[in-house]
């Protein structure tokens, strides 16, 4: 299998890790948006390049090797808040590779890391891949066209990952939270959060690249938990004064609790199952 994994921050750069390690015969090219990561990259790969996935000459070359490609997507700078900047992040690199696709007739195998906050708020409910994705305006609308794209693509095998929100080395939790000792918040913390240390991320990944999954797979660990556990516990374990919470949360707030089932049944078993205590903090938004 020759391999290319478009976007090499937290998650892509895991994989590369994870791949370097285990299969040092893959061949692998690697893509990054700014070339001050070359130099950290080229030893995990045969190939790394910039590449601006919105770019069809760059994103050409960067598949051009590759009968699988994984597309570990995530805006940069300010486009963190920008919805704008997610769509051309997203939307615009997979119609660019859409287009693309007639001149990549080896490129038979297309994994895309979505995210759960396509779901929406279920009001605190389960939902597994069979619910209906409503994900309101904004970020997860965006990543649900993105997915919807993908899932037009009827000749190659396309498999989406839809992740909790992501923790592991360099994302520590306590740190992250401990601004929130003896400070008042709206609500009641009684939203749901789900989780998943990137171990198991790029786990499923190969898990994903090996069995040829296609469809919507859900990868969350097995525990959503609370927003006041998850706070109460960090701040419990630093010593530190607790959260005041204000009051009731607003209609919409309550979160959803997300079932891995389906990756279960294709064979995955975590490794990390619940949300590591020793405490290591997800990505900017928690889906």
């Amino acid at each position: 299998m020759d391999l290319t994994i478009v976007g090499c921050g937290y998650l892509g750069l895991a994989l590369a890790e994870r791949l370097q390690l285990r299969r040092p015969q893959l061949r692998l090219t690697l893509t990054t948006t700014t070339s001050e990561r070359l130099e950290q990259l080229s030893p995990l790969a045969d190939r790394v390049q910039v590449c601006d996935a919105t770019d069809p000459a760059q994103l050409l070359d960067a598949l051009r090797q590759s009968s699988s490609a994984v597309f570990c997507l995530g805006p940069k700078g300010d486009r963190q808040v920008d919805t704008n900047g997610y769509r051309h992040t997203f939307v615009d690199s997979f119609r660019c590779l859409m287009s693309l696709l007639p001149q990549l007739p080896n490129l038979r195998q297309i994994v895309y890391t979505s995210s759960c906050s396509v779901y929406g708020d279920a009001q605190g409910g389960w939902v597994d891949e069979e619910t209906p994705a409503e994900p309101g305006r904004g970020h997860g609308d965006v990543l649900l066209e993105s997915e919807q794209l993908l899932s037009g693509i009827s000749d190659r095998r396309v498999c989406i990952l839809r992740l909790g929100a992501l923790y592991g080395p360099g994302r520590e939790l306590d740190r992250r939270l401990r601004g929130l000792a003896g400070v008042e918040r709206p609500g009641n913390g009684a939203s749901y959060s789900n989780w998943l240390h990137v171990a198991d991320a790029a786990g499923a990944l190969e898990a994903a690249l090996d069995g040829e999954w296609i469809g919507v797979v859900n990868v969350v660990n097995d525990e959503p938990i609370r927003l006041r556990d998850l706070v109460g516990k960090s701040l419990q374990r630093q010593g530190l004064a607790p959260v005041h919470w204000l009051g009731h949360d607003e209609p919409g707030s309550a979160g959803r609790r997300i079932r891995n089932t389906r990756l279960k049944q294709l064979g995955y078993e975590l490794q990390h199952p619940n949300v590591d205590q020793s405490g290591v903090f997800s990505a900017s938004q928690v889906p």
